[in-house]
């Protein structure tokens, strides 16, 4: 892991962190922040259409909107991220939710 991580030594310092943090404890790019960002916009056609969504729903959109971003963004290192490098995982799940200040009172997710 010391390995891999020496190796990346170069594009992990060139990593800018998210708005409001201060130490960078994963790589997280603004290719993230971006879809993020699309995944909310999409969540609040749904949500105004009167559609249901569910955790797998969401986590689904949310890895081709990753994957579509990811097509269209330029590569310059081989270190930058890939399709295979974001999962939606339930802890993605939870800190997006926490991030956008969803309560759980007014969605089915």
């Amino acid at each position: 892991m010391i390995c891999s991580v020496l190796k990346r030594k170069e594009s992990i310092k060139s990593v800018t962190p998210a708005k409001g943090l201060t130490i960078i404890s994963k790589l997280r790019t603004t290719l993230h922040e971006n879809m993020e960002k699309l995944l909310m916009v999409w969540v609040t056609e749904k949500k105004l259409q009167g559609d249901t969504l569910t955790q797998t729903i969401i986590c689904e959109k949310a890895r081709a909107i990753y994957g579509d971003l990811l097509k269209q963004t330029p590569q310059t290192s081989i270190d930058e991220a890939s399709e295979e490098s974001f999962k939606a995982s339930r802890g993605w799940f939870e800190n997006f939710k926490k991030e956008e200040r969803y309560s759980l009172r007014c969605q089915t997710w």
